[in-house]
């Protein structure tokens, strides 16, 4: 079923590239064979035809929460949340800070909700991504390891950038390695409300993250 959606996938795209460049090409005086020219006429008709009827809206929210989903799946995250799903964390709700991070080889800019106590740590999305997500709590004795970084890299970033750009980078990053999933890649936006509640036998054999924490 995966590979009948990524070749739908493909032959949307390419049916929607062709018919993009052809109407951009008309629209410049380029002359084009009538046959063609009906393809792209019937095209426009098509496009303008859903664009303002009810299917488009209802395209669209499908469309939204299969691709909330599909990054849930993609991530990890849906795995992380069979063992660390946590729904009762209301009270924290003040808490919590707005970050960036990688779950997985996912990036998640300006959308993961994180806090932390001492029992561990609380993770979620912003509502509109929530369909995948559910919340998530690790307690700190799921942490096998935490490392502090600056700037947040994909894994494909060559060594070289990352060296150039960690002196400029202002923002520092957590990298959290767990017991369980020690393959699943857990980098969240550092804060002082994260680490302060780091325990000490999850501190880095730097000590970079106790440098960072308040006297």
């Amino acid at each position: 079923m995966k590979i009948v959606f990524k070749f739908i996938g493909l032959i949307w795209t390419i049916t929607f590239l062709s018919f993009f460049v052809l109407f951009i090409y008309v629209g410049i005086g380029g002359e084009i064979p009538p046959l063609v020219q009906e393809y792209v006429i019937y095209s426009q008709t098509v496009l303008s035809s859903f664009l303002t009827s009810n299917w488009f809206y209802v395209v669209f929210v499908v469309g939204w929460f299969g691709v909330s989903y599909g990054l849930g799946k993609e991530s990890g995250w849906q795995n992380l949340a069979k063992r660390y799903r946590k729904n009762n964390d209301w009270g924290l709700e003040e808490s919590f800070r707005i970050g960036s991070g990688y779950i997985g080889k996912i990036r998640h800019n300006g959308i993961l909700k994180v806090a932390a106590n001492n029992r561990g740590l609380y993770l979620r999305v912003l509502f509109p991504f929530k369909f995948g997500h559910k919340n998530l709590f690790i307690p700190w004795q799921e942490i096998s390891n935490v490392t502090l970084e600056s700037g947040l890299f994909s894994e494909n970033t060559p060594s070289f950038l990352k060296r150039m750009a960690k002196p400029v980078s202002k923002t520092e990053y957590l990298n959290i390695q767990l017991h369980e999933f020690p393959k699943q890649r857990l980098t969240i936006q550092s804060s002082e409300q994260l680490l302060r509640y780091i325990p000490k036998t999850l501190r880095d054999s730097a000590e970079q993250v106790v440098k960072k924490q308040p006297l």
